[in-house]
């Protein structure tokens, strides 16, 4: 039985069947369930140089931040009748994977759930998805929701 739960939730119909489960098996565990967004700043990292000239960074980071909060709100509404407790994450130059299992780590949970888009090309197979990473990396159980 699990105690404390973690899901990763993004934008996307995965993340979305991601917290159906999560929600389900709080609620049926009784368990604690932290909800998170990371905001990731890779790309804009990574790209920095060229964009500076046409964005400002710092708001283009600030954006990210506001719609993850966006999200986890439109989450917690769905979350009556769980203990849950919603965060935003900052990737700040590491890996989403990395800072999804280390805060995993910090909160001592016993499962971790996310999303598995199931996209396929070259860019998956050079960095790996976000979540075969973090199944990899975790001290977690890692339950993979897909599409359905």
């Amino acid at each position: 039985m699990y105690k404390k739960i973690l899901v990763a939730i993004d934008d996307s119909q995965t993340s979305r069947g991601a917290l159906v489960e999560a929600l389900h098996i709080a609620r049926t565990s009784q368990a604690k369930l932290y909800i998170t967004h990371v905001a990731d700043e890779t790309m804009l990292n990574i790209h920095g140089h060229a964009l500076s000239s046409v964005i400002n960074l710092e708001n283009a980071v600030a954006t990210l931040t506001e719609a993850g909060k966006k999200l986890l709100e439109q989450a917690m509404q769905q979350a009556t009748g769980v203990d849950a407790e919603a965060m935003i994450l900052e990737a700040s130059n590491r890996r989403v994977s990395e800072t999804i299992a280390d805060k995993a780590r910090e909160l001592g949970v016993d499962l971790i759930v996310i999303g598995r888009h199931g996209q396929r090309g070259l860019a998956t197979l050079i960095l790996g998805s976000v979540a075969e990473q973090l199944a990899k990396i975790s001290d977690a159980s890692v339950l993979l929701v897909r599409k359905h």
